[in-house]
C-alpha cells in the first residue's frame, strides 16, 4: 500500500498579499499579509491533518540591509489539507508587515495534531504524525526572494509535497514536510487533461531537479477526464509523465512540453489518452505440408 501512497501529491499553498492604506491609518508605510492554505487530492489518503501552531518570515529591510524574523498573527489551527483542491483555499492570515523589505524566509512551527487517514482494500485507518527532533523548533524554509513594495499586493506560494512529507519507522509514522516557496507571479502554470478515468492517473513533471506530482481530478464539465495543474514553474521545457495505476491494463506515457513564464500553459490534446497495449492480429492459418 504504501508504493501506492507515494504516487500521489498534495499542495499547500500559503499566499501572502500586501497593500498600504491611507494616512493616520495603522497600516501607513505597511504591506497587507493574507495567508492562504490549498492542496491537491489523494484518494488513499482520505484525509491529512496538518497542524499548523505558528506562522513567521523573514524580512530584510532593503535600506539597512539587516534582517529579522516576524511573527504573524496567526492562533494556529488545524487544517484536513485534502478538501482545498485545485485552486480552492482558505485564509489562514491577513495583517500589515512593513514595507520596503524582502521577504526570504517563511517558518512554521507544527503541533502535535497532525494526522493521515489511509484506505486499503480491507480498512480506514487514522494514522498520527509525530514531530521529529529536527521540526521541533519549526521547519524554515527558503523563498525564491521577493521585494514587498509599497501600493502593491504580492503573494508567496508554499508547495508541499505529500508523497515525501511523512515516513514511517518501525511502525510509527513521522511528519517531514518537503517544500518549495516561490512568489505567486513567479514561472508559469501548467493545465491538462487526461482520460480514461478508469486508469486511475497521476502526472508527474520532471525539470533539471524538480520533480512534481499531481493526481487528476474529475471534471464536472465532463466526467470522462480529470484535469491537473501545476503552478511556479521554471520556464523551459519539461519532461511530463502520465503514469496509469499498475492495477490498470492502461500504459504510461512521456513527453517534453515547454512552459512559458506568465501565462497558463495548457497542454493539447485534450484529453491526453492513455492507452492498453495493442494486440497482434492472429497468425494466419499456416501452409498445409504437401
Amino acid at each position: 500500500m504504501l508504493k501506492r501512497i507515494f504516487r500521489y501529491i498534495l499542495f499547500l499553498a500559503i499566499i501572502f498579499s500586501w497593500q498600504s492604506c491611507k494616512e493616520d491609518d495603522p497600516s501607513v508605510n505597511s504591506s497587507r499579509l493574507r495567508i492562504k492554505l490549498t492542496d491537491a487530492t489523494a484518494t488513499v489518503l482520505s484525509e491529512f491533518h496538518l497542524d499548523i501552531r505558528e506562522i513567521s518570515v523573514f524580512l530584510l529591510d532593503l535600506s539597512t540591509n539587516e534582517g529579522e524574523w516576524v511573527s504573524l498573527d496567526f492562533s494556529g489551527r488545524t487544517y484536513d489539507i485534502l478538501t482545498l483542491t485545485n485552486g480552492k483555499m482558505v485564509q489562514m492570515v491577513d495583517q500589515y508587515v512593513p514595507a520596503g523589505t524582502e521577504l526570504q524566509k517563511i517558518k512554521l512551527l507544527f503541533g502535535g495534531g497532525s494526522s493521515i487517514t489511509l484506505i486499503s482494500e480491507t480498512k480506514k485507518e487514522e494514522i498520527p504524525l509525530h514531530i521529529p527532533p529536527e521540526l521541533q523548533d519549526g521547519l524554515e524554509i527558503d523563498a525564491v526572494n521577493m521585494e514587498m513594495r509599497l501600493n502593491t499586493i504580492s503573494s508567496m506560494v508554499i508547495d508541499v509535497n505529500a508523497a515525501f512529507s511523512f515516513v514511517e519507522s518501525d511502525g510509527t509514522y513521522f511528519l517531514t514536510p518537503m517544500v518549495r516557496a516561490f512568489p505567486e507571479t513567479f514561472g508559469g502554470k501548467l493545465k491538462g487533461y487526461v482520460a480514461p478515468l478508469i486508469a486511475n492517473p497521476l502526472v508527474a513533471i520532471v525539470y533539471d531537479k524538480d520533480t512534481l506530482f499531481s493526481l487528476p481530478v474529475r471534471e464536472k464539465q465532463d466526467d470522462r477526464m480529470a484535469m491537473f495543474q501545476f503552478v511556479g514553474l521554471k520556464e523551459g521545457e519539461w519532461e511530463i509523465h502520465v503514469l496509469a495505476d499498475p492495477q490498470t491494463a492502461y500504459l504510461d506515457t512521456v513527453f517534453n512540453f515547454t512552459v512559458e513564464a506568465g501565462k497558463t500553459n495548457s497542454i493539447t490534446p485534450i484529453p491526453i489518452q492513455l492507452k492498453t497495449p495493442s494486440v497482434p492480429d492472429p497468425d494466419p492459418d499456416p501452409e498445409p505440408e504437401e
